[in-house]
């Protein structure tokens, strides 16, 4: 191998380690709060020819949202699932039942678009300067054992971790979110 090579090898395995860090400083599922659902999603336009998925509940007039006397929902089933974290906070999975367009918009402005298919995530876009989480590509129940950040894509300016669950993950982290509630 070329000392370029080596040179390169090293920096990549080190950024990976740094963003495993620091991920794990972010990761609610041991130290964050649960979230509940995620209150500010809207869906954006979805690709050409696909359906756009329902908008989330929106807050009434006394602030509480239009299903608030509603029991707790159980996981609806799916192959696979998009767990959100903001901050300290880990909302719960989302089942990926179709091709969609997500947005995530935080009180201060900052927008990460989450691009999913009934089996895999992508960061389409976001606010921060660096675009790394644009540019980590897609995560698929197929490589997310492979992927240097595993089943993760991470904005670190932004806050935002987003990782793709199979159906026990996504099943084990509701239960661990619920019990924290």
């Amino acid at each position: 191998m070329k000392r370029k090579d080596i040179l390169i090898i090293v920096l990549v395995a080190a950024l990976a380690g740094g963003l495993l860090l620091v991920s794990g400083q972010l990761s609610g599922s041991r130290n964050g709060q649960a979230g509940g659902r995620l209150p500010a999603v809207t869906v954006t336009e979805p690709p050409a020819g696909q359906t756009p998925a329902p908008q989330a509940a929106q807050p009434d007039a006394d602030g509480e949202g239009a299903d608030a006397a509603l029991p707790v929902p159980t996981l609806a089933p799916a192959q696979a699932y998009l767990s959100v974290q903001i901050d300290q906070l880990v909302y719960d999975p989302i089942p990926l039942l179709e091709d969609n367009m997500l947005e995530l918009t935080q009180a201060d402005g900052k927008r990460n678009v989450v691009a999913f298919t009934p089996n895999s995530i992508t960061m389409h876009s976001a606010t921060c300067d660096n675009q790394d989480c644009v540019q980590q590509g897609q995560v698929t129940l197929n490589n997310k054992e492979n992927r240097v950040l595993m089943n993760m894509i991470i904005c670190l300016p932004n806050r935002v971790v987003l990782s793709l669950l199979d159906a026990e993950e996504a099943n084990k982290q509701w239960q661990q979110l619920n019990a924290a509630r």
